[in-house]
């Protein structure tokens, strides 16, 4: 779509992709609630049937992401003034998801421990890309603009925090992953460490204004 947003044979396969992904996501759950229900699964094997539910949801909201994507991308002119000076990065945006989406995945049925931690690691790439893309977007905002310059710019913004949104379901999954691994919740633990970030960060901020 970031390429042809004008084929509709595309997007009548999304739609249909997304109708079996809501069907199997309601399948999957049925069948989750009835072994727990069936069989009163002990500790063990309660984990791993709540890590599947678990990833099962996780993957069911990358698909209503997608689906957000789908709508925003109808109403960007891809040939305008706006979107081709951001396409190069959505692209970027996308990949690094997408990968990050494909590894989380692999990770977790191949049970990889190292590679859902580095899976995790890369969410701050892609938070990073997704932030510079919003700054990017705001300094059209002391500009005069038509109509479908103001809707490429809301809809790029849309799309980018859909993207980035799918690399944060990408990071449950791996969390998830590890939890089916070694039984650990590190969801706590991850936000410890980004409030330790987000803190270094804004000091050094600070100083670097007060050197000014």
């Amino acid at each position: 779509l970031l390429d042809d947003n004008s084929d509709p044979e595309l997007y009548t396969e999304i739609d249909n992709t997304e109708r079996i992904i809501d069907s199997l996501d309601v399948k999957l759950r049925n069948e989750v609630i009835n072994v727990i229900v069936l069989y009163s699964p002990r500790a063990t094997d309660l984990r791993k049937i709540m890590s599947y539910y678990d990833m099962t949801a996780y993957l069911e909201r990358i698909g209503d992401l997608l689906m957000n994507i789908r709508r925003f991308m109808q109403q960007i002119d891809l040939k305008g003034a706006v979107f081709p000076h951001f396409h190069a990065d959505l692209s970027k945006l996308l990949s690094s998801a997408e990968n990050m989406t494909q590894n989380a995945i692999f990770a977790f049925t191949c049970q990889d421990n190292k590679l859902a931690k580095d899976t995790i690691d890369l969410d701050d790439m892609v938070d990073t890309l997704h932030h510079d893309i919003i700054r990017r977007l705001r300094g059209y905002g002391n500009q005069t603009l038509k109509e479908q310059h103001l809707t490429d710019i809301l809809c790029l913004s849309g799309i980018s925090y859909n993207i980035e949104r799918i690399g944060d379901n990408a990071t449950n999954i791996a969390e998830a992953a590890i939890y089916l691994m070694e039984g650990k919740n590190i969801k706590q633990q991850i936000a410890r460490c980004q409030k330790f970030r987000f803190t270094c960060k804004t000091r050094l901020e600070s100083y670097n204004y007060m050197a000014m």
